[in-house]
This record gives structure tokens, sequence and C-alpha cells, in this order.
């Protein structure tokens, strides 16, 4: 492969795993940064790093010169379900101007990462695909609401000439996940930190399995939408592998949609003003409340990709994570066969 490629949000989790399949298929490729950004795991890979952030579209522009593709991987990410104004404005505002520059530069094709949260409910008689979107914007969740948001200016901008592709990962797990995203959860349940769950439905995908997609959505594909939900189950499910496989603690307490949903926004609250962390965030409420069985098939059939096994991709993220410290290691790995 030659293709010269820019990832915007090449030093985030799933961005560096885009750049790491970039190259794996032989590709030139040029990140961005910004400068807030962390790029002690970039750093290591044989990348070009210029400086611009979603807000400067000249910087963009400039680095999108003579790039075959452009992934926009780091779009707006509302860490808090506070203030949806706010974030719906810097959301939408954001990926209006990479695809202003992307335009100007005459990119040759756009691949935004989106989410499976931004699927309507499927018929009760299918499982959910890329033709079920939302005819209008989500009410009762920010990270819905504006990942919707930004994904319309992309459709926007396609309709308006831009080529572009949408991709919709399920929760990725997997390396990489300095900020610990669905890996929190991994973390949570061994440290026996979460102190309650809520029912609902999950969809997990290994991040390799997403990197791998986009690299294949870089060149023409058939569709412009493609989800890659992963393996589909119930929070309580997920919650007893990771305790079966890697050892600790299921929270006793289950707590109905209303009553996480007002936890979860409570506890985001009291860690906002200090940019803590929180246990359960909102998102990962409206996520699995909202959450449905999402097909693969599209991906698989046109864009050639394989799933890694829910345990394999488990696997990862928990070896992943124990090497950064964020789980406590295996003593050995006899130890961790008897949780398996």
């Amino acid at each position: 492969m030659s293709m010269r490629a820019l990832v915007i949000g090449g030093t985030g989790f799933v961005g560096l795993n885009i750049v790491d399949a970039l190259l794996e298929a032989g590709a030139t490729v040029t990140v961005t940064r910004r400068k807030q950004s962390v790029t002690v795991l970039v750093r290591k890979r044989p990348v070009n790093l210029v400086d611009a952030s979603l807000e400067e579209p000249e910087k963009l522009k400039r680095a999108m010169s003579d790039c075959d593709v452009v992934y926009l991987a780091g779009a707006y990410y509302p860490r808090y379900s506070i203030n949806l104004q706010a974030s719906l404005e810097l959301g939408v505002q954001g990926v209006a101007n990479v695809c202003a520059a992307a335009r100007a530069a005459s990119v040759p094709r756009l691949v935004y990462t989106s989410t499976i949260a931004t699927l309507a409910s499927s018929p009760d008689y299918r499982f959910a695909d890329e033709r079920d979107v939302l005819p209008s914007m989500p009410t009762d969740s920010v990270y819905r609401a504006v990942k919707w948001a930004m994904e319309q200016e992309v459709e926007s901008a396609r309709r308006a000439g831009l080529d572009a592709v949408t991709l919709l990962p399920g929760g990725c797990i997997g390396p990489g996940d300095l900020r610990l995203g669905t890996g929190s959860v991994i973390a949570g349940v061994v440290r026996g930190l979460l102190p309650w769950w809520v029912d609902g439905r999950v969809n997990i995908v290994d991040v390799g399995d997403v990197a791998r997609a986009h690299v294949a959505a870089g060149s023409k594909t058939p569709g412009t939408r493609y989800a890659i939900a992963g393996h589909s189950l119930r929070v309580l499910e997920l919650l007893q592998t990771i305790a079966r496989r890697y050892g600790g603690t299921v929270p006793d307490l289950e707590l109905s949609a209303d009553e996480a949903r007002a936890r979860a926004l409570v506890d985001e609250l009291a860690a906002a003003p200090q940019k803590g962390r929180v246990p359960i965030p909102r998102e990962f409420v409206d996520m699995a409340v909202h959450g449905q069985r999402v097909s693969n098939a599209r991906v698989e059939m046109e864009l050639g990709l394989s799933l890694t096994p829910l345990e394999q991709a488990l696997d990862r993220a928990h070896a992943w994570l124990s090497r950064f410290g964020f789980v406590p290691r295996p003593a050995s790995k006899e130890a961790m066969n008897e949780h398996v």
C-alpha cells in the first residue's frame, strides 16, 4: 500500500490503533496533535506529527495536503453529560471544520468514527443495522445527542460533495486505552470498584477490529455507513464474565434505569470541577439502557472484517491494562487460568 493517510485523533485510543493498522498495511501516516495531547505512545511509531486541532481549520487543511484519506477518529467527546448546548457547539463546529478543510484540500476520502449509539431502534424481527437512522436528535442523552449531531454534520458534507464514510463501532476494548473508556468496566470489576450496575445490553468490540475496518474503509466501498458493533451481551453477563476470567467483584446493587441516570449525573456533577473520574459514567448508562443487538453483517461482507472472539478481545484488553498498572498483574499464567 502506498496510501498517504492523516489521522486526526491518532494520539487517542481508537486513533492509535488505526495508526498501527495503517502502518501494518504499508501506509505513510501523519498524526495531528493538540497542545494537551498525550503523545508518549504515538511517538514510538514511525509517523509524522503535526500541530493542528479541530479549532484550527487552516492548519487542518495544510495537514491534509496530498493525503489520500483523512481519518477523523478524534472528534469531540462529551466526558460529562452535563451541558448539552456547549457540548453540541464544540462537537458540531469541530466536525464542520474538518469537513470544510477536507473539501478545500480536495481530500479523496474522509473516514469518520462515530458510534452505534446514533442508531435508531430496529424492528422487532431483526437486529439493528446501518438502515436505522434516528430521524431527530435524542433528547434523553447528552452523549447520544452530541454524537448524532456530529454524524449529521458529516452526512451534510457528504451530500454537498465530500466523499465520506462513517463507521459505527460498539464499546471498544484493547491496547492503548490510556484514558480508560470501556476498559474502565474491566478495571472496575477486577478492582472491586463498581458500586452498582444497571440492566441493559452492551456491544463490545476489539479495537483492533475497528482499526482494520477503518483501513478497509479508506478505499472505495459500496456503502457509506458501517456498524462494527462486535459482541452483544447483557450488562450482568459482561460483569460476570470479567469476574470469572480475571477475578474481582460484581456489585450486588442493581439500579433501575432512572436511578442509574440520576446516580451517574450526581457523580459527574461532583467530579467535573476537578475533572475527576466517576465509577460509572452517564454515557455507559445511556448506552446500556438503549442498547440493542446490532448486525455486523455489512462490515463483514463488504469490508471483509472477521471479528475477534469476545474472550480473546477481553484477554487482550486485560493484558494491556495489567501491563500499565490499571489492574494487578496476574501472578502467573496458571493463576489467571484459574479464573477462566
